[in-house]
């Protein structure tokens, strides 16, 4: 079922999240070898640009619908409605699912497509790099300047002057050099930060090869975390990063560091982190994802005040809709040709 090879009578794609009728068009119109299902009557319509929600209630009716499109779908754009996640792996015709996030490793293990017989996932890696590396960049110069504290005297109408500090000279250690830490590495650049990638492993990669000062293997943080006026986290969520920067890791940050996360929340002790914050021991936090989210009401990240905290929605902005579907026309393209398509998901290295 992994195979890309296709030798059905219909071959359909089905879409199973909103886009721009527009876009739709244009894919239909490019690859007529396809029958192309766009049931708009069944989504959850975006509340913003880019937002790409899936059907958590569904009734009987619509999931009757849903399952007769699912499984005459060849390939999918995105996964479909939430309570019929776990159909997908048996399905009989389905061989591709384009995902439209870049860290759906561990979503695809929790519905049981991580088996090797189970469709082929590409993923969305690459298409929210700059939205995340400028968030990246924004939050380290809010961070450094104490912005929140800035909002809190303007509220108040307080009139009180203080010191920040420069991006530039200050070592930022990003953990993960994929599409998005590589973008985090050139977008400080033009700042003057001095900066220390860490990656799973070196290999035969230099520094310059991804665009950074100095590369580390992730065997190697802890030498390198004493080091560190900044922790960006920019890795997938897997097996071997799930906890990776523990208390003790968090001990070996110096006080002044911040934590900049944009990976996902397990990738980090929340309730250490939280300590820290509270007690000082760091400078600050700016935390796009959460181990939990929504994040609860009654976390102490809401009131902390040296944390910023963004909802998950640092990667989405204007544009996204497209930037996916250019990334889908380009696998559709090899995926016909029966070449290896671009973000193709390393299963072997979920749980």
């Amino acid at each position: 079922m992994g195979a890309t090879s296709t030798d059905q009578k219909v071959r359909r794609v089905v879409i199973t999240t909103y886009l721009e009728p527009e876009l739709v068009s244009q894919l239909s119109s490019e690859f007529p070898e396809f029958e192309w299902v766009y049931p708009i009557e069944l989504l959850a319509l975006p509340r913003y640009a880019g937002e790409h929600r899936r059907p958590s209630a569904i009734s009987n009716e619509s999931a009757a619908k849903w399952r007769e499109h699912l499984e005459s779908a060849e390939v999918l754009f995105d996964f479909g409605p939430a309570p019929l996640h776990r159909e997908l792996a048996g399905s009989r015709n389905l061989r591709w699912i384009q995902a439209t996030s870049a860290g759906v490793g561990q979503f695809v293990h929790s519905v049981g497509l991580d088996q090797p017989q189970t469709p082929l996932v590409t993923t969305a890696r690459g298409v929210h790099g700059q939205a995340l590396a400028e968030f990246v960049v924004m939050a380290l110069i809010a961070l450094n300047r104490d912005l929140p504290q800035m909002f809190r005297d303007q509220s108040a109408r307080r009139w009180v002057r203080g010191a920040g500090c420069l991006v530039a000279g200050q070592l930022v250690c990003i953990v993960g050099l994929g599409s998005i830490g590589q973008r985090v590495a050139v977008a400080l650049r033009p700042f003057g930060a001095h900066t220390i990638g860490i990656v799973h492993s070196k290999g035969h990669r230099t520094a310059s090869d991804l665009g950074v000062d100095e590369l580390y293997s992730q065997d190697e943080l802890d030498q390198v975390l004493p080091r560190a006026d900044v922790l960006v986290l920019s890795c997938p969520h897997t097996k071997e990063t799930e906890g990776l920067i523990n208390s003790r890791r968090l001990g070996l940050l110096p006080q002044s560091s911040v934590v900049i996360n944009i990976a996902r929340g397990m990738v980090i002790d929340e309730g250490a982190l939280i300590r820290k914050l509270a007690d000082g021991d760091l400078r600050g936090a700016a935390l796009d994802v959460a181990a939990r989210e929504p994040l609860p009401a009654d976390s102490p990240l809401w009131t902390l005040p040296n944390v910023i905290i963004s909802p998950h929605s640092a990667s989405t902005v204007d544009g996204e809709n497209q930037a996916i579907t250019e990334l889908f026309r380009l696998n559709l393209r090899a995926y016909l040709a029966g070449q290896p398509l671009t973000n193709l998901l390393d299963k072997q290295r979920l749980y």
